[in-house]
């Protein structure tokens, strides 16, 4: 059973993509749900395309599937020693020695959650080499995902650039490490990170440092995973539960920005719709994070239960008294401060038992939207196109200052509250 064909036909092929998948996942009770929700849009879906893309992509946390990973890069990187720090099991780790091309076959671990490859260095001239190359390739086109390693000391040579275009080619997404950094002059070392960037053609902040064999920086290397590839946040949440708070950060920013981008959308009362949406998978993901499973149906009634209707049109109220900036602004900065709210209360309900107080969730709306207004207002007077209005809320969330993040847990819950979250958990 497959959605209403004639619906999906008029959704672009990657919406497509993410649905069919999803839909075999559900349960006849999540399929019924879901239906109700697409079902509440307009009869014809083409002037939605874009948000629905942006409403799915919220759920792809909560109906991931297990993942591989693959370690790819040159010989003698430190590729066995960063695959040892990510696995669990000792009786799964790699043998690890200074000699280059220790490591001459692929080695996988499965975690249980994902399945994490070790490869042979893709470098290696002659006709061993070839062979090891040919290894390592092939895990990488099976893999779901590359971690793609390189050597500080070493920087990144031509034939190393040669090697991640070939990577590249094979269309999966990635994160570059540069290891060792700990054999690199400290007064060098931004120097070092810039040049490696340069000659990949990234950003400096794409590639991240490390020094696997103390385990530095390991944990950024997880949280730039989940960014990436939300199909595998779920299950890097429960392996690695110290990063909870972190991982759900990393799903709240994108998600209003995508909230942002449905005020755009000159569709009057609709676009409440495909934001429900998009707030309805974050407080799934949230929950998948820290290792509740609740329904679609569960989450709208959180919504609700916070009161983040009535927030949104009291903030509008206050903050359009201001005056000096266009409605669209105002409505995006709303819509994306409402949908950080949601995202701290249900860290709040999920992580502690605890809800925020609707005078808590209101001044947090209040004063991240007003902090949202200020950003946006250099966009000018002209609404900008979505992706560059999404970028420049993700990008102001990004860098909100501490005083202005939400914090880790709301007032202590009632004892009908803890009830019915333990509740809801035992049933699910």
């Amino acid at each position: 059973m497959t959605p209403d064909e004639n619906m999906l036909e008029e959704l672009p092929p990657s919406t497509q993509e993410i649905i069919r998948p999803m839909w075999k996942n559900l349960s006849s009770q999540q399929r019924t749900e879901f239906e109700e929700l697409l079902g509440q849009l307009p009869t014809s879906l083409r002037p939605l395309k874009d948000i629905l893309d942006l409403v799915l992509d919220q759920y792809k946390p909560v109906f991931g599937t297990k993942r591989s990973i693959a370690v790819v890069g040159p010989a003698n990187v430190g590729k066995s020693t960063l695959y040892n720090q990510l696995i669990s099991r000792e009786e799964d780790e790699a043998e690890v020695s200074p000699v280059p091309g220790t490591t001459r076959e692929s080695q996988a671990a499965d975690t249980g959650l994902f399945t994490l490859i070790d490869t042979p260095g893709a470098d290696a001239a002659g006709e061993v080499g070839q062979r090891e190359r040919q290894i390592a390739f092939e895990a990488a086109q099976r893999a779901d995902f590359l971690v793609i390693m390189f050597e500080a000391t070493r920087g990144v040579k031509r034939y190393e650039k040669d090697l991640f275009d070939d990577l590249l080619a094979l269309g999966k997404p990635f994160i570059v490490v540069l290891n060792k950094m700990d054999l690199v002059p400290r007064r060098d070392r931004e120097a070092v990170i810039e040049s490696a960037a340069l000659n990949l053609r990234l950003e400096s902040s794409q590639v991240i440092d490390t020094v696997a064999t103390a385990g530095t920086n390991v944990g950024r290397v997880i949280l730039a995973i989940a960014k990436l590839e939300p199909e595998l946040l779920a299950a890097i949440a429960e392996a690695v539960p110290d990063y909870r708070a972190k991982l759900a950060w990393g799903r709240i920013v994108p998600a209003a920005g995508a909230a942002g981008v449905v005020g755009l959308i000159p569709l009057p009362l609709v676009d409440l719709v495909p934001l429900l949406g998009i707030q309805s998978g974050l407080v799934l993901s949230v929950a998948r994070i820290y290792g509740y499973k609740i329904t679609l149906s569960r989450a709208k009634e959180l919504i609700a239960t916070f009161g983040v209707g009535l927030i949104a049109r009291t903030a509008f109220q206050q903050l359009s008294k201001l005056g000096g900036v266009p409605g669209w602004i105002l409505s995006a900065s709303i819509a994306a401060a409402t949908t950080v709210t949601i995202g701290y209360a249900a860290v709040a309900w999920f992580a502690y038992g605890e809800r925020p107080t609707r005078e808590a969730l209101q001044k947090i709306t209040v004063d991240i939207a007003s902090y949202l207004r200020h950003r946006l207002v250099g966009l000018g007077q002209k609404r900008p196109d979505r992706g560059t209005l999404g970028d420049r809320i993700s990008d102001a969330l990004s860098d909100l200052p501490q005083h202005l993040r939400p914090g880790s847990t709301g007032p202590a819950s009632t004892d009908e509250d803890q009830a019915d979250l333990e509740s809801e958990t035992a049933s699910a």
